[in-house]
This record gives C-alpha cells, structure tokens and sequence, in this order.
C-alpha cells in the first residue's frame, strides 16, 4: 500500500496576503485542494521535539505528494480541513525512507 493512500481528506489553505510596509491582509485561499491525512492529537514526543508551549491542543496531519516537490505550506497559513479552520503552527518535510512527507502541525482558530 502506498503512503499516499493515507491521505484521504482534500484540505485547503489559506494565506494573509502581503500588503506591504509590514502589513498583511485577510487569508485568501493559498492551495485549493490538499490531499492530507485525517488530523490526529499530538503526541507528547512532537510537542517535546518542536517545542510546542501552549495549553491549546494541538492537531497534526501528513500530505504525501505525488510527485517529489512539497506543496507551498507555512507557518501562519491556515488550513481547512473538514469545514474547520486550524493556524498552522509547524510545517515541515517529514522523511521515512525516499518518500518526502509534510508534516503539518496546527491548532484550532477558535471564534471570539
């Protein structure tokens, strides 16, 4: 079985656009559609390795691409999976044996 065949939820991003002069704009859609893994909880061991400090929880998930080029995915962006919106906290090439990976690390933007 292929790695990719994991990654069975189309997610999207989005992106603050750069106005200039240090200031930013609303997200707009960055990426249409990502295919990625569900997310899952954490595990302590990530939270220890990427320094994560937060009483938020934090999700993560894997995007395993077709080809060898890891998509335009940053810390900041948002991504939307599943009609929820989660702030991207760390985004990362994840290697197991000659397959790159994304690794995406994010918590939940909650309204106010």
């Amino acid at each position: 079985m292929s790695a990719a065949a994991f990654c069975t939820v189309t997610a999207s991003t989005k992106r603050n656009a750069d106005l200039g002069s240090g200031r930013t704009g609303a997200p707009a859609t960055n990426l249409a559609s990502l295919l990625v893994t569900p997310l899952w909880p954490v595990g302590r061991e990530t939270v220890n390795v990427l320094s994560l400090n937060s009483p938020r929880e934090f999700k993560e998930c894997y995007h395993v691409p077709t080809g060898a080029t890891l998509p335009d995915v940053a810390e900041g962006d948002v991504l939307v999976h599943g009609g929820a919106e989660y702030r991207i906290a760390y985004a990362g090439e994840w290697t197991d044996g000659d397959i790159p990976t994304l690794h995406i690390v994010c918590q939940q933007v909650k309204g106010t």
